[in-house]
């Protein structure tokens, strides 16, 4: 394998992408050139690469032609405004969301269906799902392919990451306004989030529903090919830097024993599942800065004989974004390229 890639990283210059390029270089992915692009959120004018720095360039002025792939690490308005144009110039691997319902755009989760990936020609983009879909899809897939699964629920726990670095600043800068008797003018979220939870990431709808959450609810269908899965979701910001848990309530087709679920756990690729039924991983020793799912409190539902409830946790932003993201890049370059 001797070819090297030309590869744009849009995103948070001091967030997601200085970690997708620990990611890359862990990995030793076959880079020749990298080319950090600012989307206007970072004054940063440089980020450091296998020890040397690397030049952070205006979206705005970027040759498109100079890529080979593109990974737009950033939101759908950045997607709208961007990707369009990238694509006619190079592979475009997305996590905003924004092709959610476009189904020329193939939605590929690693571990879940890596050989879609093979039909990124039909519009040069590939989506890949958020990261509370990245976890929760994988905990579960064996389960579905071995059993079935009729419903899911789950009560997601997301970190102020799960809006970039300023809802890590915003947490930081509350905490200490607060613990020094001072009021909080500015808020990112709906509400406080130093000592708080809030139940809503982004906007609601007309029904109450946020993106996020019906995102999750219509990717994790077409991950696992089944249209007819019934999945609901409440989307909840927790007053932690990093990190995403879900507690996970599914429906088996029929009843199934603990010991087969935790067997069919046992045999997916990326996934630690707990020791015992009482056990699960702590977020900041076991799960943050780390690349597996954490699968805990495995235990049979008290009140229908075929659901199941479980613990699952992951790095929303070391896991979800930057490790899918290159994973995704690796399959397309050392396959189809």
């Amino acid at each position: 394998m001797n070819k090297e890639y030309n590869i744009a990283l849009i995103g948070e210059i001091d967030g997601c992408i200085e970690t997708t390029l620990e990611v890359l270089l862990k990995r030793d992915f076959a880079i020749n050139n990298i080319f950090p692009l600012n989307i206007g959120e970072s004054e940063t004018t440089s980020v450091m690469y296998s020890g040397k720095p690397v030049d952070v360039l205006e979206i705005e002025s970027f040759d498109w032609q100079q890529v080979d792939i593109a990974l737009f690490l950033a939101d759908r308005d950045v997607a709208q405004q961007w990707i369009p144009i990238a694509k006619e110039h190079c592979v475009v691997i997305d996590i905003s969301g924004y092709y959610l319902e476009d189904a020329a755009v193939p939605l590929v989760q690693m571990g879940i269906n890596d050989d879609d990936i093979a039909r990124y020609s039909e519009s040069n983009i590939i989506a890949i799902p958020s990261p509370e879909t990245a976890q929760l899809t994988l905990a579960i897939k064996q389960i579905h392919q071995e059993v079935g699964i009729k419903r899911v629920t789950v009560a997601g726990y997301q970190s102020v990451s799960c809006i970039g670095k300023v809802g890590v600043s915003a947490l930081a800068s509350e905490t200490a306004l607060l613990l020094n008797a001072k009021g909080i003018e500015q808020k990112r979220f709906k509400q406080q989030i130093a000592f708080n939870i809030v139940p809503q990431i982004d906007e609601f709808n007309e029904d109450g529903i946020t993106f996020s959450e019906l995102r999750l609810a219509a990717e994790t269908r077409r991950l696992l090919n089944d249209p007819e899965m019934v999945v609901s979701t409440t989307q909840v910001v927790v007053p932690m830097f990093y990190g995403c848990s879900q507690a996970v309530h599914i429906v088996t087709h029929y009843p199934v024993e603990l010991e087969e679920v935790a067997n069919a756990l046992h045999h997916s690729d990326n996934i630690v599942l707990a020791e015992s039924v009482g056990d699960y991983a702590n977020m900041i020793d076991d799960v943050v800065g780390n690349v597996e799912v954490h699968v805990g409190r495995l235990r049979k539902d008290t009140c229908d004989a075929a659901g199941i409830n479980m613990w699952v946790c992951a790095d929303n932003v070391h896991y979800g974004i930057a490790t899918n993201a290159v994973l995704v890049m690796e399959k397309l370059a050392y396959t189809y390229l």
